[in-house]
């Protein structure tokens, strides 16, 4: 297959504090990662992250999907899909680390607890995570 005519499957997680961003390639690999904090300046840093990002896969075709408390407007209005970050995250989990019986995710707006085994069960501190 030729490099210009490879799909990359693209992620993008706008949180309350943080962008990250992450490239993997039809075979899996990751080839782009990055995690900054935002100061508020979420737009800017997305540019950057995605410039960097085009630095690294070129004009490549993409999937794209974005989850986090900062992102489901953006996927609103550019018309890409929308991932609930516990759905995204147990997704994975389960995709990579099968015999996981728990998940603890803090993040800048909360805490969460996810527990696996005999079915899904969710548990969220509203209260700020940091």
């Amino acid at each position: 297959m030729e490099e210009n005519k490879k799909i990359y499957h693209v992620g993008l997680d706008i949180g309350s504090t943080t962008v990250k961003v992450v490239a993997i390639d039809p075979e899996g690999k990751v080839v782009y990662s990055e995690y900054r904090r935002h100061h508020a300046e979420v737009r800017q840093v997305l540019e950057q992250l995605l410039g960097e990002l085009m630095d690294t896969i070129g004009n490549a075709q993409c999937t794209i999907e974005i989850t986090g408390s900062g992102g489901l407007q953006l996927a609103e209005r550019l018309q890409i899909p929308f991932v609930q970050e516990v759905v995204a995250v147990v997704g994975a989990v389960r995709q990579l680390y099968p015999q996981t019986d728990v998940i603890i995710e803090l993040g800048g707006e909360d805490a969460k607890l996810v527990y696996l085994t005999g079915g899904v069960e969710q548990r969220m501190n509203g209260i700020c995570a940091g």
